[in-house]
């Protein structure tokens, strides 16, 4: 993160301060290229109009337009502004930057998106696969001074299936199925310690979990969540020996949960239940086959019963020529009646 943040101050920097007021303009600075159709300066303030691009090594700044007040010595890229740069994209409506203070400030619907690779060790030894992790919240800041970088407002991370060659389509369906889910009002991120602080609301769901908490803490390197404040989490796991499936409550002051092992550890005021499950497996397709049974059962009763009802209507219609009087029946009655 922070040589994305570095290069946006780069990118804006070279985009806005170059006064030019030619018509598609293309200006290089060292290994930055920039273009612009149209620049202008009035009173101290450079605007860049009909969309603007920046490339600098393997960092792409684009936007609609662009300004630079010197007094304020605020540089602003306005409407689809987009940085790319390799497995991360950070896009917005407005980008706002502080060279002085080295500060960023992204508003209107911020999102950033980044590519990793996680390696996971199973039966046949060490596995990698790639996953798209996608933040978007109501406003981004970053201090590149601190490599502190803060989500506010409305905070959802969520880590879905990536392929190389997934189309917009497909990335769009994946977005649908995460893998994990946070959400939070608020998200503050070091990146030298490679440590994030959730605060808020706070609410995490995987597959096998859903955690709740007024605090969390994510270790990126030991590869764990300490949640704590009202902590509280249920969590799916299979009985020992069986297939059966249970789910475990827990209240605690406080949770710590380590997702590359699905393992969870309350401490402190611990309240646990456990809800007993069924099979899992065996048990799941033989429900199924019951109720298959019955549904085939239940519409050969209904077609005999259609049928039967058919065989009397005949039967009625067949009497109605017949003459009144007295009839003798023939059938199974009748030698009883000898007798």
């Amino acid at each position: 993160m922070k040589k994305l943040i570095s290069n946006i101050f780069v990118l804006l920097m070279v985009i806005l301060v170059i006064p030019n007021a030619n018509a598609q303009t293309t200006v290089t600075t060292g290994d930055m290229v920039f273009t612009s159709k149209l620049m202008t300066f009035h009173n101290g303030i450079y605007v860049a109009r009909g969309g603007i691009k920046a490339e600098q090594k393997d960092s792409v700044m684009t936007a609609d337009r662009g300004i630079y007040d010197q007094e304020l010595e605020v540089i602003k890229a306005i409407d689809n502004v987009k940085v790319t740069q390799p497995d991360t994209v950070l896009t917005s409506d407005y980008l706002e930057a502080y060279p002085k203070e080295d500060r960023l400030v992204a508003r209107g619907n911020p999102k950033v998106t980044r590519i990793i690779e996680r390696e996971k060790n199973g039966e046949n030894g060490k596995s990698s696969s790639k996953t798209r992790v996608i933040l978007t919240c109501n406003e981004v800041e970053s201090f590149n001074k601190e490599d502190r970088f803060l989500a506010k407002g409305n905070v959802r991370v969520i880590e879905v299936e990536y392929r190389e060659s997934e189309t917009e389509e497909e990335a769009e369906e994946n977005e649908k199925k995460p893998i994990t889910e946070i959400t939070c009002e608020y998200m503050e991120m070091f990146s030298k310690e490679e440590k994030a602080i959730c605060r808020n609301n706070v609410v995490i769901v995987t597959d096998t979990l859903t955690a709740t908490g007024d605090k969390a803490i994510y270790l990126n390197l030991s590869s764990q969540v300490t949640i704590v404040g009202h902590a509280h989490a249920q969590q799916v796991s299979k009985e020992k020996g069986t297939n059966k499936q249970q789910t475990s409550e827990l209240f605690a002051n406080k949770i710590l949960y380590y997702p590359d092992e699905e393992r969870t550890i309350a401490v402190g005021n611990v309240h646990a239940t456990v809800y007993p499950g069924s099979d899992s497996g065996k048990g799941k397709k033989d429900k199924d086959k019951k109720k298959d049974k019955k549904k085939k059962d239940k519409k050969k009763k209904d077609k005999k019963k259609k049928a039967d009802d058919i065989d009397d209507e005949e039967i009625d219609d067949s009497l109605k020529d017949v003459p009144a009087g007295d009839f003798t029946e023939i059938g199974g009655d009748e030698d009883e009646d000898d007798e």
